[in-house]
């Protein structure tokens, strides 16, 4: 994937020909903040790009919000998004001081009945009381830091999503995922793409 995203790299550096544009002032440009975010939806926009899909968003020192979408087969629309807060507004501080929030959003529909709605969430301090009264609420067997809310039996998509999405339930990336109203959606908190996961979620489910 990393050989993908270069070669359109190489034509979108410099922001010549970027769709993902820059909000910044004259100052923030010489951050390399803004250097590092840029080369993010620099590398976000060639990746779309191999797909054939549309881009928008913005980007400074302090953040960036982008959105692309696909279609591959089905319809994917993926979100980006960094906000970074410092106590001093000084973005060349150590980043040890920074506050960080990220997330990404992976979305498709899917056209299966009522019966595959879950949802599979990290645990709040009083799950285990509602884990005995509400008999929709189960174990998930990969991560103790989650569980899982269906009123039916697991079905099998469950176990599809554990296995491609592994590693980020095992270093706790993964935040929830729903499927509700015939739609996925897969929420995180990483500042990380994760191409290679996508891609093999996008041949597979």
């Amino acid at each position: 994937m990393t050989h993908i995203v270069e070669r359109y790299y190489v034509q979108l550096n410099g922001n010549l020909h970027m769709k993902i544009k820059p909000k910044a002032s004259p100052d923030e440009m010489s951050s390399p903040f803004f250097k590092k975010n840029e080369k993010f939806c620099s590398d976000f926009e060639s990746y779309i790009s191999t797909k054939n899909g549309k881009v928008k968003g913005n980007y400074n020192a302090w953040s960036y919000l982008v959105f692309g979408k696909i279609y591959s087969p089905k319809n994917w629309i993926l979100k980006y998004k960094k906000s970074t807060f410092t106590s001093t507004g000084n973005l060349l501080i150590s980043s040890k001081k920074q506050c960080l929030l990220v997330l990404a959003e992976w979305e498709t529909e899917r056209l299966v009945t009522p019966n595959y709605e879950f949802i599979i969430r990290k645990k709040t301090g009083i799950d285990f009381i509602k884990k005995i009264i509400n008999k929709s609420i189960w174990d998930f067997d990969l991560s103790d830091k989650y569980i899982i809310e269906v009123k039916n039996q697991k079905p099998k998509l469950i176990s599809k999503l554990t296995e491609i999405l592994k590693t980020l339930f095992l270093n706790g990336e993964i935040y929830k995922i729903s499927h509700l109203n015939n739609r996925l959606k897969i929420e995180m908190r990483t500042e990380e793409h994760h191409f290679e996961i996508f891609e093999k979620l996008i041949s597979e489910i």
